[in-house]
């Protein structure tokens, strides 16, 4: 499914660098978690975290393992809010394309991570760049 995000209005743009963080999953969540409290989304009316709060969390978290996992490293994650759209990028060093893996390949060794974005994400695209990729996940913050 794509989401066009039209006249681009971001809002909160922030970037953090992950290249030189041994614990880079940990580093991306609480950037996402502090990103979306300034922006106020990161609770619910009840006070507890929102549920669009929590799959940004999840799906950040597989992206960043992802980057660890099969790539030299993340370089970096940015996150923009557009028109209620939450936008995160996870950068890396590698121009090799993810893939999904078939549901019959999956086993105690992974293969989940990319099948469980694309079934969290509104939209989620690869952009090559000159020293890698960046994998661009688009989420509906409910707004």
């Amino acid at each position: 499914m794509s989401v066009s995000l039209g006249t681009p209005r971001p809002v909160g743009a922030r970037i953090v660098n992950l290249s030189n963080s041994g614990q880079a999953v940990r580093c991306a969540r609480r950037a996402v978690s502090v990103h979306l409290a300034r922006l106020g989304c990161l609770k619910d009316p009840g006070g507890e975290r929102s549920e669009q709060a929590e799959t940004a969390l999840l799906v950040v978290s597989e992206l960043v393992t992802n980057a660890c996992r099969h790539t030299p490293g993340p370089e970096h994650l940015a996150m923009t809010l557009h028109d209620g759209y939450l936008v995160l990028e996870v950068g890396d060093r590698s121009r090799t394309a993810p893939f999904l893996v078939p549901p019959e390949e999956r086993g105690s060794c992974g293969g989940f991570g990319l099948g469980l974005v694309t079934s969290l994400v509104d939209d989620w695209t690869v952009v090559t760049t000159g020293g890698g990729k960046t994998i661009r996940v688009t989420l509906s913050m409910g707004l």
